[in-house]
């Protein structure tokens, strides 16, 4: 026998009977009670997991339905040039009829003419240049610019003569009929600036109205000298060799200028905030649609402005922020009260609906 045998033997003949059963006991009941606890801890465990699997399991609350826009139909005024382009793509993506609204498209010559649809329900909003906006309102209208549209880029707006012409330099516009597409707004003020770097005045020229798809009908019979003009027509004008360049308008101080956006009267803007912010929202998505897929906006160029496609790749665009940068519209703002367009200081914050 081991030592540790013979050991372990003293000790069984030491102890008493009754100790070892005892002991005995003692051990069992021990084990028996760590089984149970584990047992118990093992059964709160599965009834904790199958409670969350169930409430996992539970269908979803249903999400709150959003209202539906106070007016389903809305017509809208736009002008057929790149700044409009938004508008066209939300229609051919179907992002209007996603947010529960029908857009009638509707063709205006130029931002000022929109304003008398507005107030009369003819159109519920339009688009606009900013200096439009801020010319009404100062005279006591209420427009309230809703989306941001455009921002011009080098060669987006231009002024241009017929090839024969003898002009060639700002300075050669002197006592010349310019043709625009309206007497006042963002146009008017870049040429004023653009006559000023070149020794004139507004008073040194004749501006005369033309809307812009009869413009190289007009140089073309002597009505007009020059004209001043914005994409697609000056890439068509150039290409075809109906118009020669002579200035780019949008440089220097007005180098990216925020040129376009829509506008609603105040008092529709108030009795219908759920149509205008399906309205922007959808329209917000075009824009940001553009900025990943330019081809959208040629594609939209091609059908709503009627551009050949061989001509749409050669088409200067801008860009189109979905959303309004005020410190940039502040900049129109103060340019159009520098060049004397408006007579008091307009703060952009009073002018622009949220949103926007």
């Amino acid at each position: 026998m081991t030592w540790l045998g013979e050991q372990l033997g003293r000790i069984a003949d030491d102890m008493p009977e009754r100790d070892l059963a005892a002991r005995a006991r003692e051990i069992h009941q021990r084990r028996r009670r760590n089984f149970m606890a584990l047992t118990a801890a093992v059964v709160v465990v599965v009834t904790v997991l199958a409670a969350t699997v169930a409430v996992r399991a539970l269908p979803a609350e249903p999400r709150a339905a959003t209202p539906p826009p106070e007016q389903s139909t809305i017509r809208v005024g736009v002008v057929p040039t790149v700044e409009s382009v938004p508008v066209v793509v939300a229609l051919n993506k179907g992002y209007f009829k996603e947010e529960g609204l029908t857009v009638e498209s509707r063709t205006i010559v130029a931002p000022p003419a929109a304003f008398s649809q507005i107030e009369s329900g003819a159109l519920d909003l339009a688009q606009t240049d900013y200096v439009t906006v801020f010319l009404a309102n100062e005279v006591g209208k209420k427009f309230k610019i809703v989306s941001s549209l455009y921002q011009a880029a080098p060669g987006s707006f231009a002024v241009a003569v017929n090839p024969k012409s003898k002009i060639k330099t700002v300075a050669d516009l002197k006592r010349k009929r310019i043709a625009v597409s309206s007497l006042a707004g963002i146009g008017q003020l870049a040429l004023t600036a653009l006559l000023k770097r070149g020794g004139l005045t507004m008073n040194d020229v004749r501006l005369t109205v033309v809307p812009d798809h009869y413009i190289f009908i007009a140089m073309a019979k002597g009505q007009v000298d020059a004209a001043l003009m914005t994409e697609p027509f000056i890439t068509v004008g150039r290409e075809i060799r109906h118009v020669r360049i002579v200035a780019d308008v949008m440089t220097q101080e007005f180098a990216n200028l925020y040129t376009a956006g829509m506008m609603a009267d105040d008092k529709w803007v108030r009795e219908h905030p759920r149509t205008l912010a399906a309205f922007q929202r959808a329209l917000a998505k075009a824009q940001r649609l553009i900025s990943t897929d330019p081809q959208s906006m040629r594609d939209a160029l091609l059908k709503f402005a009627k551009v050949p496609p061989n001509l749409a790749a050669g088409v200067a665009f801008g860009s189109y922020p979905a959303r309004l940068d005020l410190t940039e519209l502040q900049r129109v703002a103060d340019l159009a009260r520098a060049y004397k367009l408006v007579k008091h200081p307009v703060d952009v914050r009073n002018t622009v609906v949220k949103g926007g």
